[in-house]
């Protein structure tokens, strides 16, 4: 299987073993869409197990991003590599996405979001 999601604190946990095929990421996007409908809106994507991401996984991620926003809710992305940090700053998408350094700072940052 290309990916796992988990379940933590009602935050989904997204776990991809990599963002290079496209017919994978639809699969994940579905599963996504989904859960977006049953009302489980926050994501985390957990990039520990991708080193590398290109133009469709760039795109994955906006997919995702865009998905979860328009429900409400909001995609945060964690164990970034510096590969990806780099493609990130380089297309400007930084600005986007909240990086963290582990899924448990993720979801805590999402517990802080429920506090505001």
């Amino acid at each position: 299987m290309p990916y796992k999601i988990l379940e933590q604190q009602k935050i989904q946990i997204l776990e991809p073993d990599n963002l290079l095929i496209p017919e994978d990421n639809q699969k994940i996007i579905e599963e996504v869409t989904c859960l977006i409908s049953e009302g489980k809106n926050n994501f985390v994507v957990n990039l520990s197990e991708v080193p590398y991401v290109n133009s469709i996984g760039l795109s994955f991620l906006i997919s995702i991003l865009t998905r979860a926003r328009s429900a409400g809710g909001e995609v945060l992305i964690a164990n970034v590599s510096d590969k990806i940090k780099q493609i990130l700053l380089m297309t400007r998408l930084q600005a986007m996405f909240t990086v963290t350094n582990s899924v448990e700072e993720a979801v805590a940052h999402f517990s802080q979001l429920t506090k505001v």
